[in-house]
């Protein structure tokens, strides 16, 4: 089983988002290292309840990139698995959706970026819309897998 050629942007993206949870992570361990005990690192979750509310609104911006990880993720698979066996994968077709499937993954990127000083600033409006855009882009990978 062989992928083409075009599911590398996609997979980057994976990568990517694998990443920016360890990035949403840092904030999180700067609040748990400033509290007067330090890190623990016994108990590190049972500390995020003592964390100032810019602490704890960083667990819930790490807590939803690893979330949105998965799905993403399973998009992705998804999407590249259901390509494997596609008879024409050089007609005009394939490639619009190759094109589209690369956009969506860069979008979803780019929201998650923006996301992140979103919800540790508390803007929840806008913070939604930025989520609601990114799950559309999820839902339309799946979406464009049985295309």
């Amino acid at each position: 089983m062989e992928f083409s050629s075009g599911v590398e942007i996609p997979f980057v993206c994976v990568f990517i988002m694998f990443l920016l949870y360890f990035v949403a992570l840092v904030p999180v361990r700067k609040a748990q290292a400033q509290q007067d005990e330090g890190y623990d690192n016994s108990n590190p979750r049972d500390q995020y309840n003592r964390l100032p509310i810019w602490g704890k609104r960083a667990v819930g911006a790490a807590n939803n990139t690893f979330e949105g990880l998965v799905f993403f993720s399973i998009a992705v698979f998804t999407y590249a698995f259901s390509h494997v066996f596609n008879l024409n994968p050089f007609g005009n077709k394939y490639q619009k959706i190759e094109m589209t499937a690369n956009i969506l993954c860069i979008i979803y990127i780019i929201l998650r970026v923006i996301y992140f000083p979103l919800y540790w600033f508390d803007y929840p409006k806008v913070r939604s819309s930025v989520w609601t855009i990114g799950l559309l882009c999820i839902l339309s990978l799946f979406i464009i897998s049985f295309i």
